[in-house]
């Protein structure tokens, strides 16, 4: 079902939504946002080509330099991770690579912060988020696949959505090849 969005946050608000309440995933508020936020981004910056684990050895010891280099090996290292696993099997790096740098680099940036006394901005902190997501790196990582998985589908073809299925018996993959008319009847369950 296509839902139309007024601004791309609610579109990336919705979909992040589905994907934390598919992948039984209770975020804060404010993580939930930062992802919604982080994905928004996407869509008008590039992933830097700098290799991260040497971004983040080199972070500058200036501290708004040092925050900056922190968020974006972290931020850079979830939407790796969420959106583009598939590729790393082809790369001399794999996915818990990026687990490990980001969430290191999350972990870091949330210390950094408590004991500059920074980021709190009512409600939970953003020092809190960073920490939340250090902490439950792997999880928001299913998330973005989760997400991407519901935004690319127009981009996918049948064929690789129907290989995807056979691999892992999703759910909501089964339930787009049915409505393209390709999975008949009650297949649930059968692995």
């Amino acid at each position: 079902m296509l839902t139309l969005a007024a601004t791309v946050e609610e579109f990336f608000h919705e979909v992040v939504t589905e994907a934390l309440t598919a992948k039984q995933i209770d975020a804060s508020e404010p993580a939930g946002w930062y992802l919604v936020n982080l994905l928004g981004e996407l869509t008008t910056t590039r992933l830097p080509d700098e290799p991260l684990g040497v971004k983040l050895a080199k972070a500058s010891q200036e501290a708004g330099e040092r925050m900056r280099s922190l968020k974006e090996v972290g931020d850079t290292s979830l939407v790796v991770a969420g959106f583009f696993a598939e590729s790393l099997g082809r790369s001399l790096v794999d996915v818990d690579y990026y687990v490990s740098l980001g969430k290191s680099a999350y972990g870091q940036l949330a210390r950094h912060l408590a004991s500059a006394g920074r980021g709190s901005r009512g409600g939970q902190s953003i020092t809190e988020v960073y920490g939340e997501l250090a902490d439950n790196f792997p999880r928001f990582v299913d998330v973005l696949s989760e997400v991407k998985k519901r935004v690319d589908f127009g981009h996918h073809d049948l064929m690789h959505l129907y290989e995807v299925w056979l691999r892992t018996r999703d759910e909501w993959v089964e339930d787009k090849l049915r409505d393209a008319g390709l999975i008949v009847g009650e297949s649930r369950g059968v692995h």
